[in-house]
């Protein structure tokens, strides 16, 4: 077959493209650090990297959803020991006023200082997070606790109302794996017609009484569902240890897995940047050779036209 000169020159084009191309390649990867910059790059290794991001946004949520639960139970852990320091104060001073020889003014002053206590119990009651209530169930948007509530009775009676419900508070750290946090106030404080505010109703009742034989009977009444308060108080302080535990090892857990998930994405994604580097100087090296090896075998003017 006959080797015609404008053959030469068309075979010597296209190698001139797949050098340029090539060289451009590198130099994108040079720029970008990245082996694949697009699927057709690498079509099975661009499958694997997608892969790999889907992953790290998974990840990425779980450790966000893990941050916000430590922070929750850190709160939680927070309140319940104030409250559980007023309920003891509040134990003490019904313990302290149940004598019969304590006098009617030092069990006014007593009362006073109870009913602080509760109004405290009930602010921290209706303690939120994140702008949410934490101690109303599902109804996060509602004041899990309310006093004297009732617009039938117009005196200051101390009576609590629950308005939540037996609501958790979830936190996801894996698909289809919630961590639970009890946000059902009664577990905490009772419902108003139990628990701890009514037993503080009923002490400040005794402390009010005008008959004093009566009132001590009322505030001696109070002094073991007082303890009992503490001791529940106590109880759900507890359930946040081993919560929290878990929370970390996830935490860490995610971490290691998201270093090995990156470590993975790395080996198809990124570049080579040393390798690349010798691969484009040796295509520079090579366009050059070929550029000087057409001269001399092709027209002058057409290699003139391509430099």
């Amino acid at each position: 077959m006959r080797v015609t000169q404008n053959m030469m020159s068309n075979i010597f084009v296209r190698n001139l493209q797949k050098q340029t191309e090539a060289m451009l390649q590198r130099q994108e990867q040079l720029a970008s650090q990245k082996r694949i910059n697009r699927p057709s790059d690498d079509p099975a290794g661009m499958a694997r990297v997608l892969d790999g991001r889907s992953s790290l946004a998974a990840i990425d949520q779980y450790v966000e959803n893990i941050k916000q639960g430590k922070s929750r139970l850190e709160i939680t852990e927070a309140t319940l020991e104030q409250v559980d320091d007023l309920v003891q104060q509040a134990g003490d001073l019904a313990k302290a006023n149940s004598g019969e020889e304590i006098t009617a003014e030092q069990r006014e002053f007593a009362a006073e200082n109870i009913k602080e206590i509760y109004d405290h119990i009930m602010q921290l009651a209706n303690s939120k997070f994140g702008g949410r209530y934490m101690f109303s169930g599902y109804q996060t948007g509602t004041a899990p606790f309310t006093r004297d509530a009732d617009p039938n009775i117009s005196t200051d009676d101390y009576t609590a109302a629950y308005n939540g419900d037996s609501g958790s508070f979830q936190i996801p750290i894996a698909d289809n794996i919630n961590v639970s946090v009890d946000a059902d106030g009664r577990n905490y404080f009772g419902d108003g017609a139990s628990g701890l505010f009514f037993e503080l109703q009923k002490l400040i009742n005794g402390l009010e009484s005008a008959d004093l034989a009566a009132g001590t009977a009322q505030i001696r009444e109070t002094v073991d569902p007082l303890e009992a308060a503490h001791v529940q108080i106590m109880n759900k302080r507890s359930e946040g240890a081993p919560k929290q535990y878990r929370l970390e090892a996830s935490e860490q857990y995610w971490a290691n897995f998201k270093s090995k998930v990156q470590e993975a994405m790395g080996r198809d994604e990124d570049a080579d940047i040393t390798r690349v580097a010798v691969e484009l100087n040796n295509l520079k090296t090579a366009y050059e050779t070929s550029m000087a090896a057409a001269a001399k075998i092709i027209q002058r003017g057409l290699v003139d036209f391509l430099g």
